[in-house]
């Protein structure tokens, strides 16, 4: 497969755009760069994360971990709402 980077992040399939951001970020790696593309596992939703690389510090979130982690609890606690009530 030879795609562009703008044409797999384009996509929906799950698959091409998981390759797209490992692309990315071994693009960003050479230059030493202290951007991260995440993956929430809850959500399926990707962050992006700012790393001290000599300290392994996480600099800042974007958006929040802890905001994504608060969204999936609502959503997890409101899908058991909702399916106790049917």
């Amino acid at each position: 497969m030879n795609h562009s980077l703008c044409n797999i992040v384009k996509t929906t399939n799950k698959e091409e755009i998981d390759m797209a951001i490992s692309m990315l970020n071994e693009s960003l790696d050479p230059i030493r760069t202290n951007v991260k593309f995440e993956m929430h596992e809850r959500l399926e939703k990707y962050y992006v994360s700012v790393v001290d690389t000599n300290t392994d510090e996480v600099l800042k979130e974007i958006p929040p971990k802890k905001m994504l982690d608060m969204y999936a609890e609502m959503a997890e606690f409101m899908g058991i709402l909702v399916d106790e009530k049917i």
